[in-house]
């Protein structure tokens, strides 16, 4: 027998130390979940029952709805923003590194501190309100809190704190002397990002658009702290908790939790569809 195979599989045995407390807190949990979707409430055997109810009652199905309507818009938004702000920023420029951490400090920060920032400055008698309402613009209060709004603010001050520190080392790898080129040859502006940047980090950029999509799809604290959980921003988390934890029905919440992965990985795989249609190699290796 070769040594070097027989040296290769002892390696496969360094993995486990790793691998068998990812299977005891992740695939078994995960496996016992798909199973309680099958099984009926405070019951054993197996049923669609909880599916079909999921797919018949307004209060569940509706959470499809809801979640994409807030989460979609939300992410495009964000990462139109993101991108051209870190677009700006690429290359060398004076105290870039600083403008850089402010715009990502958020994610330090965590969800409820950014919730309580959004009450403290968007309630009626915040500084955002007062500030229209001394400049004439507005004759009263704008209603940017429990609603809509309140929870779509959380997710694009998070969101474009992600989509930017992912993007910031990105808008750096690619050559510019590529872009150079180009103009040089009598292309515009435009058409050199057009036909010369953009298709080297298309990949990329989509990678990121897709994790912070499936990221949001989750959310759960901004729609409870500055959002309406009972109607507007009743997303696939909160209806779980609810189930969990209120009902005590499991196998709902399970169930409610497996709609919203198979929505996840939906949205994936349409990203990653359009992203496989152009240019998947790196922008600075090309292979």
């Amino acid at each position: 027998m070769n040594p070097e195979a027989v040296s290769s599989k002892k390696d496969y045995l360094l993995l486990l130390p790793s691998l068998i407390p990812l299977l005891i807190i992740f695939a078994y949990p995960l496996l016992r979940g798909i199973i309680l979707t099958f099984q009926p409430y405070g019951d054993t055997g197996f049923t669609f029952e909880n599916y079909v109810r999921f797919f018949t009652e307004p209060n569940y199905y509706m959470t499809i709805y809801r979640t994409l309507l807030l989460v979609v818009p939300a992410a495009v938004l964000e990462m139109v923003v993101a991108f051209a702000i870190t677009y700006y920023l690429r290359g060398r420029m004076k105290g870039k590194g600083l403008i850089i951490g402010l715009i990502i400090f958020p994610l330090t920060l965590g969800s409820i501190l950014v919730d309580m920032g959004i009450i403290a400055f968007f309630k009626p008698n915040g500084w955002f309100n007062q500030i229209l309402l001394n400049l004439g613009l507005i004759d009263e209060p704008l209603r940017l809190l429990y609603n809509f709004w309140g929870t779509f603010i959380a997710l694009f001050i998070l969101g474009v704190a992600f989509i930017s520190s992912n993007l910031a080392g990105m808008m750096d790898s690619t050559d510019p002397r590529l872009e150079q080129a180009a103009r040089s040859l009598g292309a515009s502006e435009w058409a050199t990002f057009r036909r010369v940047f953009f298709p080297l980090i298309r990949s990329n950029v989509l990678t990121v658009f897709a994790l912070n999509l499936i990221m949001q799809l989750g959310v759960y604290t901004s729609a409870i702290l500055v959002g309406n959980p009972s109607s507007e921003t009743r997303t696939f988390a909160v209806v779980a908790f609810e189930e969990a934890m209120r009902h005590f029905n499991y196998n709902m919440a399970n169930t409610v939790a497996m709609v919203m992965a198979l929505t996840q990985l939906t949205c994936l795989l349409i990203v990653f569809w359009i992203r496989r249609r152009g240019y998947v190699g790196s922008a600075t290796t090309f292979k």
